[in-house]
């Protein structure tokens, strides 16, 4: 997670964060959100699914789609950057 937002940081030009939340703490947050959520009708901004998922380390391999589809691979630094560049054009970043 820390690299993919040192990337992000790299891209946009705004500072990754400097400090990580306890697990504990953001899964209490999800909680209260998820709450507030389901009041207002408004999506969560930290869905509860989401928390509990980046507790874990998880990798794969595109090995056997790259060998058997012919599947493309785009950098994931680059990745970064056309979903940067999306959301900006979509207007749900500012900058």
């Amino acid at each position: 997670m820390k690299q993919a937002l040192d990337v992000l940081a790299e891209i946009t030009g705004l500072p990754a964060p400097t400090f990580r939340v306890p697990h504990m703490v953001a899964l209490l947050a999800a909680h209260v959100d998820e709450t507030i959520s389901r009041l207002t009708g408004k999506p969560p901004k930290a869905p509860l699914a989401g928390v509990r998922m980046a507790r874990y380390k998880m990798f794969f391999s595109p090995a056997k789609a790259i060998r058997e589809l012919g599947l493309p691979q785009t950098s994931p630094k680059q990745a970064l950057a056309d979903a940067v560049e999306w959301f900006r054009a979509h207007g749900y970043v500012r900058k």
